[in-house]
């Protein structure tokens, strides 16, 4: 059973749907108990870094995870929810995150492109793994995001996409899993990077 993080931010009837397209069986939940009972945990997001931070605060979440992290469970954060996992943001302030992987959230700051970066764009694989499995770099996913992630070491993105810097698409340290586009969004493209997800668990 995967455990999707209801914390009042997020589509995530969506990412529910998709676990079910490939065989996952999914629940929507912020009891603390099915969070530990889950055999991963998924930590969907849209909207602000702050809010959504504030959320997982006032729902008394972020020891859950923590605890969960630590005793080696797989967490996938999804967009919003991937950005929650690096030590700060820099969205309208300056806000800490789960500080599971090293590095900050930036806005994107050059002339000439669309804020935010919406749309398909491809995924370049940065490193080997088993995330990546049947997913080559003429693959579309689909984001909507304006700010982006800088990890403190490239090593921990498995694959990007270029929108006048090198934007982490999907970003992994131990069992932290994150990605910035929507696989939920992302037709057979997503569907593959979930089935590998699901590998990983088993």
């Amino acid at each position: 059973m995967i455990a999707i993080v209801d914390y009042d931010v997020g589509n995530l009837k969506n990412v529910y749907t998709a676990l079910g397209d490939v065989g996952l069986e999914g629940t929507i939940t912020r009891d603390k108990k099915v969070l530990d009972q889950a055999d991963a945990i998924i930590l969907p997001g849209v909207g602000a870094f702050s809010d959504a931070m504030d959320n997982l605060t006032k729902f008394d979440l972020v020891e859950t995870l923590d605890r969960n992290v630590k005793k080696g469970k797989i967490l996938l954060g999804i967009c919003l929810g991937m950005q929650l996992l690096f030590d700060q943001s820099y969205e309208d302030g300056e806000f800490s995150g789960l500080s599971y992987i090293p590095g900050e959230i930036v806005k994107f700051n050059a002339p000439n492109i669309k804020i935010p970066h919406m749309g398909w764009n491809n995924l370049i694989i940065n490193r080997e793994s088993s995330l990546v499995k049947n997913i080559g770099n003429d693959d579309y996913v689909y984001f909507v995001h304006s700010y982006y992630a800088k990890p403190n070491d490239f090593n921990d993105v498995i694959a990007y996409a270029e929108y006048s810097v090198r934007v982490p698409g999907i970003v992994q340290k131990d069992n932290v899993i994150g990605m910035q586009f929507h696989p939920e969004k992302s037709s057979q493209v997503g569907l593959q990077l979930l089935k590998n997800f699901k590998e990983m668990i088993r």
